[in-house]
Formats: structure tokens, C-alpha cells, sequence
């Protein structure tokens, strides 16, 4: 079998990040075609949203071990341990 990890469903924040600048790059060639432009600024635009969510669930993770020293995924298990 083939790997399938979590990687082809969420790309690290560093690809996107890489992934993102490759966008900018490609829209500031001074010669590319309008629709083309567009199409990769909505494309950096949703990218760019994915990367926001990112770092505001790891703030709320960094939130959650600073105030109590638990993860949030540790919730449902703690009494288990």
C-alpha cells in the first residue's frame, strides 16, 4: 500500500507558506494574462486563509498549555490515564 498520511489532506504551514510565495511571485510578471492573474489570486487568497486558521488554532493551542499546562486533544482522555 501506498502512504496516505495527513500530509495530502493538509499541507504543512511551511508548503502553503512556499506555496504562497510561488503565487506572488507568479502575479507580479508584468506580462501575464488577466484572467490568469485572477485565477491565482483567488487561489492565494484561499491559501492565505488556510494559513490564517492555522496559526490561530496553534495560538489556541499555545493558549490552552499556558494557562493549564494541557492539550487540547487531551481533554477527552484524561481521566483514562
Amino acid at each position: 500500500m501506498a502512504k496516505t498520511p495527513k500530509a495530502k489532506s493538509a499541507p504543512s504551514i511551511s508548503q502553503q507558506m512556499a506555496n504562497l510565495a510561488e503565487l506572488v511571485e507568479r502575479l507580479e510578471d508584468p506580462e501575464i494574462e488577466l484572467e490568469t492573474a485572477l485565477k491565482l489570486y483567488e487561489e492565494g487568497v484561499k491559501l492565505s486563509g488556510a494559513i490564517q486558521h492555522t496559526l490561530e488554532e496553534a495560538e489556541q493551542r499555545v493558549a490552552q498549555v499556558t494557562e493549564d499546562g494541557s492539550l487540547l486533544g487531551d481533554e477527552d482522555t484524561g481521566e483514562d490515564a
